[in-house]
């Protein structure tokens, strides 16, 4: 592993569990000074408390609060006067066919899947330029390449946050600053995402379980990968073998992959 890592100030949203929660430990491991949010007090404490020294500081945080961000951003001012990288990863999913997910969850997932990235982005920029170089790495989905069925929110927020992403690096590139963006694209991670989604479906499935057998790849795996990413500075980050068949698939029926892909997933079985 890379010592490129060591007294860098890294901040990592929704670190109280699966990737935040790994990646905190494996950059923690390699001498980064971690400032993690989460907006669950209970899971980021128990992480603190594993990672003890290696924790600069703490905070809970709702990424989809401005008010929240610019506290966090006045704290980093305050103790260290820049930061290194910014991880965008914490986020949530719903479940449901569009016409049953009221205007209230639908707009709840965009407001921590995307406006949290954009937000948190804005609001650490100043802190990031004054960094030897800066990084941006914000945490997609295949979701953000391919759709499946009653997840019309969470895929809205995915592709959005991949262009976002595209869109940025170009921005921070003919802007000439010394910032760079990736954009982590995992595949099906055993974290507790489907577990926690929220759903107003009047037909009740069991997509925790569907999501727990699909899934491939471990936070610490995924971790790993990202890792690897950041060190390498990689756009476009797939994690899994599921990610990979996607992005593949997508390329060879840009229009007609979920007849392929669902069969794969399981969806048409889930949906039956």
């Amino acid at each position: 592993m890379s010592s490129l890592w060591k007294d860098k100030v890294i901040l990592i949203t929704g670190a109280g569990s699966g990737i935040g929660q790994a990646l905190a430990t494996l950059l923690g491991g390699l001498g980064a000074k971690l400032i993690l949010t989460d907006i669950n007090k209970q899971n980021l404490a128990d992480t603190c408390k594993a990672l003890e020294s290696a924790v600069q500081y703490s905070k809970v945080a709702d990424v989809s609060s401005r008010s929240d961000w610019q506290a966090l951003a006045a704290d980093i001012d305050r103790n260290t006067g820049y930061l290194d990288v910014l991880v965008n990863n914490a986020g949530m999913s719903s479940f449901g066919f569009f016409d049953e997910t009221s205007e209230h969850l639908f707009n709840k997932v965009l407001n921590v899947n995307l406006h949290g990235v954009v937000i948190g982005c804005r609001e650490m920029l100043p802190l990031l330029e004054k960094a030897k170089r800066g990084l941006i790495v914000n945490v997609a989905s295949i979701f953000g390449l391919i759709t499946m069925p009653m997840m019309t929110p969470y895929h809205t927020s995915k592709f959005a946050v991949r262009g976002f992403s595209e869109a940025l690096k170009q921005d921070m590139l003919y802007a000439k600053k010394n910032i760079d963006v990736i954009c982590v694209m995992p595949g099906g991670i055993k974290t507790n995402i489907a577990k926690c989604a929220e759903t107003e479906a009047t037909q009740k499935r069991d997509f925790a379980g569907h999501f727990a057998q699909h899934a491939l790849t471990s936070p610490e795996q995924a971790a790993k990968v990202i890792e690897k990413g950041m060190r390498k500075n990689r756009f476009r980050v797939l994690i899994g073998i599921d990610a990979r068949i996607v992005d593949v698939l997508y390329k060879l029926l840009p229009t007609n992959y979920y007849k392929v892909s669902n069969t794969l997933m399981g969806v048409n079985k889930l949906l039956r």
